[in-house]
């Protein structure tokens, strides 16, 4: 299409836009829409900008004060410049600009709501500024996000494994309850089930804060984990589980670890009823898994310490002779 030809289209639009075509000129410009998707598409979208800017025909635009206010500008150095300029175009052009406004202040300047629920699986989401949050089971999140003010809020009842990019975009909090969690960029998980006495963070990569209103609180690092008593309001810390994050990842890491807490933790990860027979809770491993099937690790393991297991359907069972 020349350039000609792709002004006189424009033309027809903006005339079609504001209801100001003549019955051969909206044959014409539906003759052209009728030539390719492509074409159709253009009209579409820029019917819909002029209906969500809610600038319909029942609204009046002041075309003669809209010539006064643009009048003074085409006039050079005190000698008056007669431009032929259609009224019809002027208020096309003045309605299309008020209704990208209107789409970019939608866009940009609002908050974003979004909640999340995740009931027997370990579900994964992914925030426009590219935050991930991993939602362990039993766990719901409310999203408050709002890019323009690059401010975000997660409100959450239950564990969340959550990353945020290095370009931190977003300044997030984390709200649970009366407590916050400020992000000052890293990776860090929260536990906080309601009916649990206590909020655990640990923090993976970074650093965060811990803290109520009027309260200072307290700041952790990567390999800490901060401890809030919900009863008496008291922080404190840890050194942090190295397999906090298992339940999204599937890998795990132990170091002289014993086999009960392995077995413990292997359970709720995978939700299966592991049991041990025998004095071999005691039993120690230094192991690590990644992203392992659960039949695997439970081989590796009853090799590793010479254990036979048991598979009844409902649970499996691990049992042997105590270690040395």
């Amino acid at each position: 299409m020349s350039e000609q030809e792709e002004y006189y289209i424009d033309s027809l639009i903006a005339k079609y836009i504001v209801g100001e075509i003549s019955p051969s000129e909206e044959k014409e410009l539906m003759d052209w829409c009728a030539l390719s998707k492509e074409n159709q598409k253009l009209l579409d979208d820029e019917v819909l900008i002029y209906q969500k800017a809610n600038l319909g025909a029942s609204q009046s635009f002041d075309t003669e004060l809209a010539w006064q206010k643009i009048q003074p500008q085409i006039q050079k150095s005190g000698k008056a410049k007669i431009i032929t300029f259609p009224v019809w175009k002027l208020a096309a052009g003045f309605l299309l600009i008020c209704a990208m406004s209107f789409l970019i202040y939608q866009q940009f300047g609002s908050t974003q709501e979004f909640e999340f629920t995740s009931k027997n699986e370990v579900e994964t989401q992914i925030l426009p500024d590219q935050t991930s949050l991993a939602i362990n089971r039993g766990s719901e999140v409310s999203i408050a996000y709002n890019e323009r003010k690059k401010t975000g809020l997660i409100q959450l009842s239950g564990e969340s494994l959550i990353s945020i990019p290095e370009s931190k975009k977003v300044n997030w909090q984390v709200q649970v309850e009366q407590l916050f969690i400020e992000d000052i960029g890293t990776v860090f998980n929260v536990k906080a089930y309601p009916e649990s006495p206590i909020v655990e963070v640990s923090v993976l990569e970074g650093v965060v804060r811990m803290y109520q209103e009027n309260e200072e609180g307290i700041q952790l690092k990567a390999g800490e984990q901060g401890i809030y008593d919900k009863a008496t309001g008291v922080f404190s810390k840890a050194e942090a589980d190295s397999n906090v994050d298992a339940y999204s990842t599937k890998s795990f890491s132990y170091f002289n670890e014993d086999l009960a807490s392995i077995i413990s933790q292997l359970s709720e990860v995978y939700q299966t009823s592991i049991r041990l027979e025998g004095n071999i809770g005691g039993c120690r491993l230094t192991v690590d898994f990644e992203e392992e099937e659960l039949s695997t690790i439970l081989a590796i393991i009853s090799e590793t310490l010479n254990l036979e297991i048991n598979e009844t359907g409902e649970e499996i069972i691990l049992s042997g002779t105590a270690c040395n």
